[in-house]
């Protein structure tokens, strides 16, 4: 079997790997590496090209301290954004629109807000008790992390919301009202 072969076997077992491991969506760079060999990275790339014909694509979520590839995690994706109907798999449209929300409101401050700011915001049309419930879940499926009392992006929301999408709707929202 020849180089350029080999690489393509790679790259489309690196895909089956994106599609059927883990709990968590995606894998770490050195879990690739430790199974595809030191040139995962090219894997990847033959694993981009394929993946782009079934209309997904590989992201990359970088760690925050450590940006080598090895530290990064790989997600698949579909190409084009989910509608709703396909999103009620994984959230209740509350629980989406408060995703939506915290983005908002992360982006407004700097990337970090306050918990109690969040559970404020969300109390004025949810139940209190419905809102830590909702930044709960969010944290277990990793849209959201917590630091003390302090709330960040988490890497599914970096790798799974179009921000300019969601700004642009929100926008265009706000002018027909």
């Amino acid at each position: 079997m020849g180089e350029e072969e080999e690489l393509r076997e790679k790259g489309i077992k690196a895909l089956k790997m994106l599609l059927f491991e883990g709990s968590t969506p995606g894998l770490k760079g050195w879990e690739l590496k430790r199974r595809l060999g030191k040139d995962y990275l090219a894997a990847l790339e033959v694993a981009k090209v394929e993946a782009d014909k079934l209309g997904l694509r590989i992201v990359k979520v970088e760690d925050e301290e450590d940006k080598s590839p090895e530290k990064a995690r790989y997600v698949l994706q579909p190409k084009e954004p989910l509608r709703e109907a396909e999103l009620s798999k994984w959230l209740r449209i509350e629980e989406a629109a408060a995703l939506a929300i915290i983005d908002v409101e992360l982006n407004l401050r700097g990337g970090m807000v306050q918990r109690k700011t969040v559970e404020r915001i969300l109390t004025q049309k949810l139940p209190s008790w419905r809102v830590k419930q909702i930044i709960d879940k969010l944290k277990r499926l990793n849209y959201i992390e917590e630091d003390g009392d302090i709330l960040r992006k988490g890497w599914r929301m970096i790798v799974e919301i179009d921000e300019p999408g969601l700004l642009k709707d929100i926008i265009s929202k706000a002018k027909e009202t």
